[in-house]
Parts: C-alpha cells; structure tokens; sequence
C-alpha cells in the first residue's frame, strides 16, 4: 500500500469532503465507483485497496468517513472479516457493502458484522452518490429500499437466525414492513400521522425487540422470523 490518492476535485472545500475508502479485488470495480464519486465533487477517495488486509491497515491509518466493501474478495481475508476487524477498531465505523448483480452468500454475514447498507456495483453513479451521502448522514430507512430483495437473492437468510421468535402488536408489523420497504422516517410519518421523533422510537424499540444493532440487521430478522417477504 502505497497511502493515499486523495482523488477528488475542486467542487467541494476539501475539509468538507466525505472521505471513503473503496475495497474491492476488482481493480475496474474500485475505478468506476472511485470515477463517480470523484466526479460529484463532494467526496476525497483515499487509494483504492484490494484485499482485506490492506483495508484495514488503510482504515486504521486514515478513518475514513465511508468504506465502501466487497464481500468476497480472493485470495486472502474475505470482506467480511474486514468488516469485523474494522468494527473492531471503531464501532462507530460507517460500512456499505458493495454487491454484484446477484447478491452472493455474505451479504447478510457483512450486514451481521455491522455494515449499516448495501449498494449494487453496477448502480448508476446517481445512486452511488446518493447512498453514499445517506450512510454517512445516518441510518435511513431509505438506505434500505433493496436490500430485502438482495438477501432474499442471496440465500444467506438464515445466518445466525435467532431461535425465538418475538409477538409484535400489529402496529410494529406495520412499521416493520415500512422500514423493509425503504420508506423514509419522514413518509412513515407522514403515513402514520405522527412525528418523525416517534417513528423513530418506535423503530429503536423494535430494534430492541429483534435483537438488532441497526436498521439493516431488523430487515434480515424481519425476514428470519418470516414477518416480510418481498414481492
């Protein structure tokens, strides 16, 4: 690894850039993905990185606002195990996965270890940028608009399911199938006729009920627990 590219241009003031950390074994991967973000001018892309151990050697050295992580990278540490080791070095650590056309087994392990998304690499450079903003901003409901159907692609939905399976009020169900689907805090509320501050607590108790750390781990036990299937 030889540090950091900096790739960015002169649309943003360079300290207000998101600075992201692009991993992935394909090196025509990490230059479109690293192209479209560059080319929003709101981001700085650190040098690409290739394997997992070097992803995490280059997070440790420049925490990076983003990291943007294949899931299965060969040979060498998996995506996945870089995602837990940086976990690790910050719990706080912003992860979105980057997926293939057909969704393969580890996006929910990924997800599991703490990635809060997950974003198709051949997603037009609108969409990239868009979920690239929204990670970093926090958890949305609409970071999560395709990713019930990515798990469910992937057929990795039973990894780690937990034994028992918890009674929601049909209102939780109702809120539960609106997260699912990728509808923003501010359209459940409006939907619900309730505030916003209360969607989300009601989103932090459920949450708290599924044993989930974050809003894309309460879509895989929505799906585990067999409380939404995607059409």
């Amino acid at each position: 690894m030889s540090g950091s590219v900096g790739l960015e241009n002169d649309s943003s003031p360079a300290d207000e850039r998101i600075v992201v950390l692009i991993v992935d074994d394909d090196s025509w991967t990490t230059r479109a993905v690293a192209a479209a973000l560059v080319d929003d001018g709101g981001f700085t892309v650190l040098e690409p990185q290739h394997s997992g151990e070097d992803a995490i050697e280059a997070f440790d050295r420049h925490r990076p606002d983003l990291v943007l992580m294949d899931v299965n990278m060969h040979p060498g540490m998996s995506g996945l195990d870089a995602a837990r080791k940086i976990m690790c070095l910050n719990p706080e650590a912003t992860i979105v996965v980057l997926t293939t056309v057909s969704p393969g087994p580890g996006i929910t392990r990924a997800l599991e270890a703490g990635a809060i998304a997950a974003v198709n690499k051949s997603a037009t450079d609108a969409e990239l940028v868009r979920v690239a903003r929204a990670a970093v901003a926090g958890e949305s409901p609409a970071l999560l608009r395709s990713l019930a159907e990515d798990i469910m692609i992937s057929g990795d939905i039973s990894a780690d399911s937990p034994s028992t399976v918890p009674t929601l009020t049909p209102s939780e169900k109702l809120l539960l199938r609106q997260i699912c689907e990728g509808m923003d805090y501010s359209e459940i509320a409006e939907r619900q006729v309730v505030t916003v501050y209360t969607v989300k607590s009601h989103a932090r108790n459920l949450r708290i009920k599924l044993d989930a750390k974050n809003l894309a781990q309460l879509v895989i036990r929505a799906i585990q627990h067999k409380f939404y299937v995607p059409e």
